[in-house]
């Protein structure tokens, strides 16, 4: 293949407007254009939610070797251990960026910035914002940031269908405007920052849009995905009936709560050394267990024990939305359940933010950068956003032969509305879609159950030929994108962990490696 130079007239396409997507954008439309395509508002996107915190060595008594050795462990051998070295060793510095921008993390009296402890982490090291609303700060500094940037166009309300790849390269992107019109972008750099994909299950602390288009879009234009069977399950979201599972941070337990069974009984005494701060995907699984225990039905996270002036001060949003519901946090235990949390796998990423398709970069959520392995460690998501989303707007700039000097914002075209062939659906809907993923391909798996999963969607078509909408296609890209979870979930036979096989419930050292998915065209390749 002949190497193609990326033009000087084009724009920098971003997909989604979190994190990743807003900090790549700032960075990269220094010296480029930048167009920011979101499927919803600018502020619409996991980090929005994000409680706990952001990891980092800051303190003079943490280093590199202590944050690198809690991330392997918790990856489970399954981590890239120069992607984690880099992801520490910057952590200091990419967050300083962050703070430049006007994030503002929480400081104590003498202005020292505080630092919580969270799960399978050897000591405080989670810098925070407002308590429990770290996400929602860097969600604020960042888009305020971008917002009327000369050099760079925020296209709200639109959604990305294709990333077009043609012999190898991009050329551009389809995407549906808030208007219904169809677009076709020209450019020659994309960067998918779109997020999770937690609304595939019953139950996450996702928001709604975390529907994987992102994995799906890179899937079709060429891209290689890997490790789609890890799917963190955080352990504690809120459980009551008819009501979202507003994640209960882990810095909760963090700050000393206890996890109780109906008895008052503390579950994770005899399980772990870290008790209540074991890895994530241990604490999932112990509390599911309790809560299929016939004598109990529901677990509980008690944090009563905790200075009550100290838990509204630390948790302000938890403690209002709990009190909504009539729980309050300094009197009442809270129940919870285990909720699809993070999407640990995704397109394959190097350092630079840079995928298996010449011009298309991937951060964030959507990459699988190799950080987390095999189970991610608390915190470390909103870091690794921070530190390869810098990386990826430098690639971008280092990729180019020549700096853009000007842009034509008219380039792009309408296209004729899509064409009315439409393909018979899979009988799934959506909600019987993240049933039957909760059941079949969860927390727990095997393999009856997960044949069962890829039985259900094998007429889903690979391909999107319905007319558009929002609905129908995050649809497809969750049908597309549970198959896939499924099939390498089937292929793994072991257990490690945020993957647990009932059926091969240890882990096997044959299984040390990453199964990759590649499709291109009209060919799939399962390797």
């Amino acid at each position: 293949m002949t190497n193609k130079p990326f033009s000087k007239t084009k724009p920098v396409v971003l997909i989604g407007s979190g994190m990743a997507g807003l900090l790549s954008a700032k960075i990269i439309a220094k010296k480029q254009p930048v167009v920011l395509l979101t499927k919803k508002g600018i502020c619409d996107s996991n980090t929005q939610h994000s409680q706990g915190g952001i990891a980092a060595v800051w303190s003079d008594l943490d280093s590199s070797d202590l944050h690198i050795r809690d991330t392997l462990e918790a990856g489970r051998g399954l981590c890239n251990r120069d992607a984690v070295t880099f992801l520490s060793k910057n952590s200091k510095e990419s967050i300083g960026r962050l703070i430049e921008l006007g994030v503002f993390f929480d400081k104590d009296a003498s202005g020292q910035y505080k630092l919580g402890l969270e799960g399978a982490h050897s000591l405080p090291r989670i810098l925070y914002a407002g308590g429990d609303a770290t996400g929602a700060e860097i969600q604020r500094a960042l888009a305020e940031s971008v917002t009327n940037h000369s050099n760079i166009s925020v296209c709200e309300e639109s959604h990305v269908t294709e990333i077009v790849n043609e012999e190898g390269f991009i050329e551009g992107v389809v995407y549906f405007d808030k208007n219904g019109n169809r677009v076709f972008l020209e450019c020659d750099q994309v960067i998918l920052a779109s997020g999770g994909a937690g609304q595939i299950y019953q139950y996450t602390s996702n928001p709604s849009t975390a529907t994987g288009e992102g994995n799906i879009l890179a899937y079709s234009a060429g891209a290689e995905l890997t490790d789609l069977e890890f799917f963190q399950f955080h352990p504690t979201g809120l459980c009551i009936e008819n009501v979202p599972n507003f994640l209960i941070s882990e810095a909760v337990r963090g700050e000393g709560a206890i996890l109780r069974n109906s008895s008052g009984k503390a579950i994770m005494e005899g399980i772990h050394p870290l008790k209540d701060l074991a890895p994530r995907d241990i604490v999932a699984r112990t509390i599911a267990r309790e809560m299929g225990k016939p004598d109990n039905e529901q677990v509980y996270l008690d944090a009563t024990a905790i200075n009550p002036d100290k838990l509204e001060r630390r948790f302000p949003t938890i403690y209002q939305s709990c009190l909504s519901y009539k729980i309050d946090i300094r009197k009442d235990p809270i129940p919870i359940t285990p909720v699809a949390h993070y999407m640990i796998g995704g397109v394959i990423s190097d350092l630079g933010g840079r995928t298996t398709v010449k011009g298309l970069y991937a951060v964030g959520e959507t990459a699988r950068t190799g950080v987390h392995g095999a189970n991610r460690l608390a915190s470390n998501s909103l870091l690794e956003c921070a530190v390869f989303s810098i990386q990826a707007a430098e690639s971008i700039q280092r990729d180019q032969n020549q700096i853009p000097e000007i842009w034509d914002k008219e380039n792009k075209s309408i296209l004729p509305g899509s064409d009315t062939r439409v393909v018979a659906p899979t009988y799934l809907e959506k909600d019987e879609l993240r049933k039957n993923m909760w059941k079949l391909a969860g927390l727990v798996r095997c393999k009856e159950s997960l044949m069962q999963m890829i039985d259900k969607l094998s007429d889903v078509p690979w391909s999107f030929d319905e007319p558009f909408s929002t609905d129908k296609f995050e649809l497809y890209a969750l049908k597309n994108l549970g198959r896939l979870i499924a099939i390498s979930a089937l292929q793994r036979e072991e257990s490690r962990g945020s993957h647990f096989r009932t059926d091969f419930p240890k882990s096997r050292d044959n299984f040390l490696y990453s199964i990759k998915r590649v499709f291109y065209r009209d060919r799939h390749f399962f390797t």
